[in-house]
């Protein structure tokens, strides 16, 4: 009994067949994009030799990813969820085979390469923010806190394991092995997605208004604290989390530029991450969930200045594997927060402006970081970047008041008018 109340709550696996399907097609979803990130950059480098090329294609799918989550979460609110998602899981696997095709010709073609990339981008990012808007559909309310950390867990090991495959097929292999693979991964989503029920969007039957084309999100947001908050949460934890961009100037600076610590480092965040994860069954009896966010949020930010002040290796680490827990118990908590009190008629919507904010703003914060990594040496620019961020955390903290005390189980925000 003592371990359910800690470890991670796996029921929305055990009670929900739609919810499997999603998870086992969204983390397949996962390995094929990070078997992508990996053989595009290796193919149009292989073939141009130009770094630059490689990270124009890199940012072009990036913005192509977050138009994607965008207009998923605009579509997901007007047509049947199941239907877009499998047309864009279609899609997306379409684009596999045309980089597989491609890459076995004589003269492959970087035109095609950038051309594919950012279809995949575009349309399969549709899909992330359908499959995210259904979940509250496939599960009872109580167990959102379980199904965000499964989420996050999948995830995690996904983004750390699918480029490291990548690189072994293509190594052991060639590129064009690499994207067969991420097809045939893709014709596996489909199949799992092939179940899955109608699931038309909801309406809203309010004041008048009998569809979703009548609300504004961004009205929805400014007026619904609770959700506002989090996206705003979620908007600082994510400018302030470029810390990692930062790491490899620090080791220099204190560790003699020991590659090995560098790779550790990075390990350590993800440890953190995975861990909070596999114990997350005590966020999920948090009577103050929206509290425990923004604590969490504070306290990361003090946890991340810390180490800028350490000078040992396994010092460093634990306080890397703290940050990267708090991040994750965030992350967590803002998943759940999203989807247990957004109007149904809307949640398309805002998940996928969620989900492309958390992109967008992990970018934006790296640019962040290199900019204090530029005006300071390597520890005060994560002294004094973890600082900033933890002045607006703290001013975060204190406008949310209607975040602060919301109770765990609540009724969506009242419908904006």
């Amino acid at each position: 009994m003592a371990a359910n109340r800690v470890l991670i709550d796996l029921r929305p696996l055990k009670v929900s067949a739609p919810f499997r399907r999603v998870f086992v097609a969204r983390t397949i979803s996962i390995f094929g994009i990070g078997m992508l990130a990996v053989g595009v950059p290796i193919q149009v480098y292989d073939l141009t030799g130009s770094s630059f090329l490689v990270g124009a294609v890199s940012a072009a799918e990036g913005i192509a990813s977050i138009g994607g989550m965008l207009l998923g979460g605009n579509l997901a609110d007007r047509y049947d969820r199941r239907r877009l998602i499998l047309f864009a899981r279609t899609v997306s696997g379409l684009t596999f085979v045309g980089l597989a095709l491609n890459a076995m010709s004589a003269s492959p073609s970087v035109v095609a390469i950038v051309v594919l990339a950012v279809i995949n981008g575009l349309i399969g990012s549709i899909s992330v923010s359908a499959l995210m808007s259904v979940i509250p559909t496939l599960i009872p309310r109580e167990q959102l806190v379980g199904a965000g950390a499964i989420n996050v867990l999948g995830a995690r090991l996904g983004s750390v394991l699918s480029p490291a495959l990548g690189g072994v097929v293509i190594a052991a292999g060639s590129v064009a092995w690499n994207y067969w693979i991420a097809a045939i991964g893709t014709v596996i989503t489909v199949t799992a997605l092939w179940g899955l029920p109608s699931l038309p969007p909801a309406t809203h039957h309010g004041d008048g208004d009998d569809g979703p084309k009548e609300t504004s999100v961004l009205r929805y947001l400014v007026q619904a604290r609770v959700v506002g908050g989090v996206i705003v949460a979620g908007t600082v934890a994510m400018l302030g989390g470029g810390v990692l961009v930062l790491v490899p100037a620090f080791v220099a600076q204190r560790f003699e530029s020991d590659s090995r610590v560098t790779g550790l480092l990075y390990a350590a965040s993800a440890v953190g991450a995975v861990v909070v994860t596999l114990t997350s069954g005590i966020l999920g009896r948090a009577s103050r969930p929206g509290l425990v966010l923004l604590s969490a949020l504070v306290a990361g930010f003090a946890v991340q200045a810390l180490v800028g002040f350490t000078t040992i290796v396994a010092v460093t680490m634990l306080v890397m594997v703290v940050a990267g827990a708090v991040l994750s118990a965030q992350e967590i908590l803002r998943f759940s927060l999203i989807q247990s009190h957004t109007p149904a008629h809307l949640r398309g919507r805002v998940s996928g402006l969620w989900t492309a904010q958390e992109v967008g703003g992990m970018s934006i914060g790296a640019l962040v970081a290199g900019a204090y990594g530029t005006w300071f040496a390597p520890d005060r620019a994560i002294v004094w970047y973890s600082v900033s961020a933890l002045a607006v955390a703290l001013v975060v903290f204190a406008l949310f008041g209607a975040l602060r005390r919301v109770s765990a189980v609540r009724e969506p925000d009242a419908a904006v008018r």
